[in-house]
């Protein structure tokens, strides 16, 4: 019978403490990653706060293509809506200052009926009146009384009632609430 020796012995504990050492990395890789997914992810809603204002202050109705709101839509045949120029925020505003705020919520829902990814929630509002959702349900005022992180975004709305007579409306602060729903 041969017997072993000393250096055949020094491979099984390198190797039984390489495996002990990446076991170690791996639970601890483990936990760090399912310890970041339970957290709220504040930079997504501040960034979808800041796109949709964007979206609203820099998107003309003529660059819109919506059966509701786009030139030749719905609310261009009624003549509720007349200047192809205005940005989506300029025409809110208009229909605020024109006292539609019913329209003005239709307008809102159907120009971000798929832009908000399903697990955020928003609120629309001018001069501290709720645009969108005009009756929030419970569940939506829940939700944002118990999240942890609510993100605003403003702008300043201004522009013309009717051109050719001058009338202006504004300014009036535009502001939309982001949160991640519960």
């Amino acid at each position: 019978m041969e017997k072993r020796s000393f250096a055949d012995r020094k491979g099984y504990f390198f190797l039984i403490d390489s495996i002990l050492a990446l076991g170690v990395l791996a639970v601890g890789g483990f936990l760090i990653f399912f310890s970041y997914t339970q957290a709220p992810h504040k930079e997504d809603a501040t960034i979808l706060a800041e796109s949709l204002m964007d979206f609203f202050s820099n998107t003309k109705i003529e660059g819109t293509n919506n059966q509701y709101v786009g030139m030749g839509g719905v609310l261009w045949q009624q003549g509720i809506i007349t200047d192809g120029e205005n940005t989506l925020l300029q025409q809110v505003g208009n229909l605020y200052a024109a006292n539609k705020r019913d329209v003005a919520e239709k307008f809102i829902a159907n120009i971000t009926q798929n832009a908000v990814p399903g697990q955020y929630l928003f609120e629309f509002w001018i001069n501290d009146t709720l645009l969108y959702p005009g009756n929030p349900s419970a569940a939506h005022l829940g939700s944002k009384n118990s999240t942890m992180v609510l993100i605003p975004s403003r702008k300043i709305v201004y522009g013309f009632i009717n051109e050719e007579t001058g009338d202006l409306f504004g300014p009036y602060e535009a502001e939309v609430l982001v949160w991640q729903s519960t």
